[in-house]
Order: structure tokens, then C-alpha cells, then sequence
């Protein structure tokens, strides 16, 4: 029997053969990373039991985005002693203040993650680095272990097939097929399993809006998802230099899934995660006319070049409503770049958008935390009570076209009225 992708990454990392759903393995990851919320806490963790050292320091990356803009002195203390530590500990790639972004998307924008990769990350958004056909997984507070061995001890995951065909409709982003997805598997059949993802739908779409996709399923358990590697991802590996595989890491014709879906979205309509959890999902026409105080674009889902594109689609030529808050974050320097390049941020300062750079921000409710009976409609990853800012909030997570629009009108919007 032949191996999917996920067993074959896992079987390499773990310097054997192959490996088995359900067995539990050693395996040397290619990459590592963390951000300035999980890098001080762990390290500090091993420094008071007497492990000083960092096994691969080589290999890891090291971001500040959660709060790189706060003046709160333990957060000042903390970022000045993770800068230290991380030259003490030759530390690979660390993104400070200046070059920063946000860990899940800067890895991919430098071209530091390949098809066929294992990445180690302390954070759960992990998936998202499946984008280009490597297998990200989040380890917790088990990422102590990876720093101190370099290593990561897991068990192996099954795998789903997922084959999403048709052609979106304009105003239709990846976002909103995600959402439809993560809505309609569920957590009961997604959690601690691989989604290996491929069709004629996933062939269309650039690796920003793959990034979103994969992003996505962290919502519904999973421990990774794959796009199947292809064209697309031939061309992000040739923007790199350091980035050309000569061999793509496919699943076997005759590997086993434990199951297989499938997903036209040739008629889906712009879809919108209601509270409290993404997967409470319904279609905008089911949830059009909600009023909202803040919007936002931005995140490490929702802030990629793609998703400013989107946005400034349909807020050019408009203004944000009297009375609505709208934040825009491109999720690193390079999609802030492009966007300036593009005249994206012309569009979103027109619009009278309030913009910042590179961190998670309102994602967490770090920047402009929501009040007690405010809502906000968000590109962001959740929508758990109080993540935001109060937990008396109420929290919709949308595409970025959706949350532009909504933004205009003061009302959760279709956004295909502004795309006619």
C-alpha cells in the first residue's frame, strides 16, 4: 500500500521507511518557528529548570507581531530580553520591529518554507504553511521539547481526501469556500487528521488564498492541511532561489484516506462565520442588514496581498460609514509593500481606513478591543466571546471583500453589489 503526503513527510523526518496512522514517532523537523508570545515563555520555562541551550537555533525563526507596538513595561522587558536571548542563541531568522510580520505568513513571503517540509511551530495557525505542499504542525507547549531536543515526538495523523471543484463566482473569495468547508466537515471528523486538498478549484487559486484555505481548518481540529503540490507551487519555489525542490512530495496512487469529499463551489455565495465558533456558518443573504461597529482586514488569514486586493476592490470610490471603525493590516512588510506598490494603500486612506503594519492587532484584541455590546465583522482567525475585547462583544468572521463592503454600508453586505 502505497503512502499519502503527510506519511511520506513524516516517514522522512523520522529517518525511517515508512510510517503508520496512529503509531507514534521521533522526527526531526526542517523548520521551526515561534513568536514573541510563545519564544520568552518557553525559553524562560527551560532556563529555570537548568536547559539552557537551543538544539537546532539554526532552524528556527523567531517573529514579533502579537504586540510589537505596546508600551507595556513587562512587554518592553520581555521583547528586549527575547532580542538577547536570540543572539546569545544564533538564533537562524528573527523578524524584529521594522522587518516584522506575522510568523504564520513571513515564512512563506521569504520563501523560507518548501513543498515536502515538516514545520514545528508553537502556535496553532500551523496548518496554514501546507499552502505550498509542506506538512505545518502546531505543538503547543510541546514546542519546550523541539527547542531543547530538535526534535518532535507526535503520532501520526490519518488523512482526508478533499477535492473542491467548480469555478468561485465573482465576489466569492477563498476565504468564504474555507469557511463553507470548515462548516460543512465539522471538528467531529476533522480533528487531529490531515486534509490533503486538490481539484480544479484549488488549481485556480494563488498560494496566498492555498494560505487562507489551510488557515482555515485549523478551526476544525485538524493537525495539518496540504494543497497538493502543482504549477502554482512550481512558481512560488522559482521566486526563491534557496526554494527549488526537484521533486514534488505526492500521495501514492494507491495510498489509503481514510475518507474522501468532495465540494463544488460553482454556486456558493459569500459566506459568513456567525458567533461563537467558525464553523456556525451561514450564507451573507441569511445575516445581511446586522449592524457593525468595527471592521476589519488583516491577520494572518485575512491580511495577505490577495485580501487587500479585495478589500480595496470595493471600498474604491466609497467612504467608511459615519460611526464604523475600519482597520486594515497588511500581515507583513512584503504584502504592505506590494500594496503600496499597487496603490492599495491610496485606496484604503481614501476610504479613511486606519492602517498599521505587520501584527495580529484587533485579531486578539491587542489593537482597538471591541466594548461591551459592540460588533465587529473581521477577517481574523476566531470569534470565541471576548476574544476581541469584551466578552460581551459579538465577533463575524468574513472574506475581505465582505468585511470592506460592510464597512461601507455600516451593515454586515453582500459585497457582489459593489463588484457589478
Amino acid at each position: 500500500m502505497g503512502a499519502t503526503i503527510a506519511e511520506k513527510i513524516l516517514a522522512r523526518a523520522a529517518a525511517r521507511d515508512r510510517v503508520t496512522p496512529g503509531e507514534y514517532i521521533w522526527a526531526t523537523p526542517d523548520l521551526t518557528v515561534a513568536h514573541d508570545r510563545d519564544y520568552p515563555r518557553y525559553r524562560q520555562r527551560m532556563k529555570a529548570v537548568g536547559l539552557h541551550k537551543i538544539a537546532a537555533a539554526a532552524k528556527l525563526v523567531v517573529s514579533i507581531d502579537h504586540r510589537p507596538y505596546s508600551n507595556d513595561a513587562r512587554e518592553i522587558e520581555t521583547r528586549a530580553w527575547t532580542r538577547n536571548d536570540i543572539k546569545e542563541q544564533g538564533v537562524g531568522t528573527f523578524f524584529d520591529l521594522g522587518r516584522n510580520g506575522i510568523s504564520h505568513n513571513i515564512t512563506v513571503d521569504h520563501g523560507m518554507v518548501r513543498p515536502g517540509m515538516l514545520v514545528i511551530t508553537a502556535d496553532t495557525r500551523s496548518p496554514a504553511l501546507g499552502c505550498v505542499g509542506a506538512l505545518g504542525i502546531a505543538n503547543g507547549s510541546g514546542f519546550i521539547v523541539t527547542l531543547y531536543t530538535g526534535k518532535t515526538w507526535l503520532q501520526v495523523p490519518h488523512t482526508i481526501k478533499v477535492t473542491v471543484s467548480g469555478q468561485a463566482r465573482p465576489g466569492v473569495l477563498s476565504r468564504d469556500i474555507s469557511t463553507h468547508i470548515i462548516g460543512t466537515i465539522g471538528g467531529s471528523k476533522a480533528d487531529y487528521r490531515v486534509l490533503e486538498f486538490s481539484g480544479t478549484a484549488m488549481e485556480a487559486m494563488s498560494v496566498e488564498e492555498r494560505h487562507t484555505l489551510c488557515n482555515a481548518m485549523v478551526d476544525i481540529g485538524v493537525k495539518g492541511a496540504i494543497v497538493v503540490p502543482d504549477k502554482v507551487t512550481a512558481e512560488y519555489c522559482r521566486r526563491f532561489p534557496y526554494a527549488t525542490p526537484d521533486t514534488f512530495v505526492t500521495s501514492d496512487t494507491d495510498a489509503h484516506f481514510e475518507s474522501e469529499l468532495h465540494f463544488d463551489i460553482g454556486t456558493l455565495e459569500p459566506q459568513i462565520s456567525l458567533p461563537p465558533e467558525p464553523e456556525n456558518v451561514a450564507p451573507v443573504s441569511k445575516v445581511a442588514g446586522q449592524k457593525i461597529d468595527q471592521a476589519f482586514v488583516g491577520s494572518c488569514m485575512g491580511g495577505k496581498i490577495d485580501d487587500l486586493r479585495a478589500a480595496a476592490a470595493v471600498l474604491r470610490g466609497h467612504k467608511v460609514a459615519q460611526g464604523v471603525r475600519l482597520i486594515v493590516i497588511p500581515a507583513t512588510y512584503v504584502a504592505y509593500q506590494q500594496a503600496l506598490e499597487e496603490g492599495l494603500m491610496q485606496v484604503f486612506a481614501a476610504a479613511g481606513a486606519q492602517v498599521a503594519i505587520g501584527t495580529c492587532g484587533p485579531c486578539c484584541g491587542l489593537i482597538s478591543p471591541l466594548g461591551d455590546g459592540e460588533t465587529c465583522i473581521s477577517t481574523s482567525t476566531r470569534n470565541d466571546p471576548g476574544r476581541m475585547g469584551s466578552p460581551n462583544s459579538t465577533i463575524y468572521l468574513a472574506s475581505a471583500a465582505t468585511v470592506a463592503a460592510s464597512a461601507v454600508t455600516g451593515m454586515i453586505s453582500d459585497p457582489r453589489e459593489f463588484l457589478k
